[in-house]
């Protein structure tokens, strides 16, 4: 047993809108107008139309690796992926768009990860051609020529 870095790669961080989906693990909920945001914690955020709270319809889901926490001001969604945080335009479900993106200004030492918690431990060595380390798995692991 031992630890294997899980990575965040170029297409970890692309944010695209995927079908509906069942909310699993739900955080924060901001309502603008009839559209609630169902932050699905590390994962996205729920697009749910609430013209009629009677029968509210999920319209899709706007998928962001990493998102924990957002904020909304005048249409535009504010939310974190990993440790960037990211302005993206919902005034348009049909046209949804990233409009700016300020990489790395959040401090969270738990995704700045480059050696697995705990010691006594061996480990397969993080590789940075596969892209960033943002957290560790416990599992089996084949000739690990790491140990902390």
């Amino acid at each position: 047993m031992g630890y294997k870095p899980v990575y965040a790669t170029d297409n970890d961080a692309s944010i695209r809108l995927e079908e509906a989906r069942p909310i699993v693990n739900g955080g924060q909920i901001y309502l603008k107008g009839n559209l609630l945001l169902i932050n699905e914690t590390g994962e996205g955020i729920h697009l749910i139309d609430n013209t009629d709270p009677e029968a509210p319809q999920n319209r899709g889901f706007l998928k962001i690796l990493g998102a924990e926490n957002m904020a909304m001001k005048d249409g535009t969604l504010y939310v974190n992926q990993f440790m960037s945080v990211l302005a993206i335009d919902v005034n348009d479900l049909n046209n949804i768009r990233v409009l700016s993106e300020h990489e790395s200004i959040l401090n969270r030492e738990d995704l700045n990860v480059a050696v697995p918690p705990g010691t006594g431990y061996y480990f397969e060595c993080a590789d940075p051609k596969k892209g960033r380390v943002v957290g560790w798995q416990l599992t089996t692991i084949n000739n690990p020529k790491c140990y902390r």
